[in-house]
C-alpha cells in the first residue's frame, strides 16, 4: 500500500494529503463497524465467570504467542486487490478509504504478528466495553500514523538489514518477538490470575 501511496504523495502532495485522509476516514468506519459484534462478543463473555475467562484468555495467548513462534500467525491468505490501486489511482481520497476499510476489518488481510488479536481478546475477555473501543481506536490510530509517516517519508526506512535475513526479515524479527511477549504476557496473566 506504501508502495502506492507514497509515489502519489511524491507526484502532488495533496493527493498524498487526500490518500491519508481517505485511509483515517476507512479506519474510522472499520472501527465503527467492528465495535458491534466486539461489544456482543463483550457482553457474552461477560455472562462467564471471570477466573473461566482469565483461564480462556491465557490458553488463547499461549496459543498465539507459539503460532507466531512458528511462523504460523493465524491471518487469512489474502490481501488487499491490487486492483484498487490501478482503478483508485486518480482518486487517491478514495483509493485511501477503500483500503483502510478492507485493512480495518482485520479479518480480511494477512497479520504479521498476533498481538493485536491478542489485545482484542483481552479487551472482549476481561475488559469493559470502554476497554474494546479503546483497543479498536488506538489499534486503528497507530495504523493511520505509521501509514501516514511511511507514505510521507517513503518505505525506504524499511529496508531490511542483511542480518535480519537469517530471521525473515523484518516480519520474522516481528513475528518471533511477538510470540516471545505473548508467552510472557501469558505467564503474568497465569499469576496474576492465581
Amino acid at each position: 500500500m506504501v508502495g502506492v501511496a507514497n509515489p502519489i504523495h511524491r507526484r502532488d502532495r495533496r493527493a498524498g494529503l487526500r490518500f491519508v485522509t481517505g485511509f483515517g476516514a476507512g479506519l474510522a468506519v472499520s472501527v465503527a463497524l467492528l465495535a458491534g459484534p466486539l461489544l456482543l462478543l463483550a457482553a457474552a463473555a461477560a455472562l462467564i465467570p471471570e477466573p473461566a475467562r482469565a483461564v480462556l484468555l491465557v490458553v488463547l495467548v499461549v496459543l498465539l504467542g507459539v503460532a507466531d513462534l512458528l511462523n504460523r500467525t493465524p491471518h487469512v491468505w489474502r490481501q488487499v486487490p491490487q486492483r484498487f490501486a490501478r482503478e483508485l489511482s486518480h482518486l487517491p481520497g478514495r483509493l485511501g478509504f477503500v483500503w483502510a476499510l478492507d485493512l480495518g476489518l482485520l479479518v480480511t488481510t494477512q497479520k504479521t504478528t498476533s498481538l493485536l488479536w491478542i489485545a482484542l481478546a483481552g479487551a472482549v475477555l476481561l475488559g469493559t466495553p470502554l476497554t474494546v473501543l479503546f483497543t479498536l481506536a488506538v489499534a486503528a490510530a497507530v495504523y493511520w500514523l505509521a501509514t501516514t509517516v511511511l507514505v510521507v517519508t517513503g518505505d525506504n526506512r524499511l529496508r531490511e538489514p542483511r542480518r535480519l535475513a537469517r530471521l525473515g526479515g523484518w516480519a520474522g524479527a516481528a513475528r518471533r518477538l511477538a510470540g516471545v511477549a505473548g508467552l510472557g504476557l501469558a505467564t503474568a496473566l497465569a499469576v496474576m490470575s492465581l
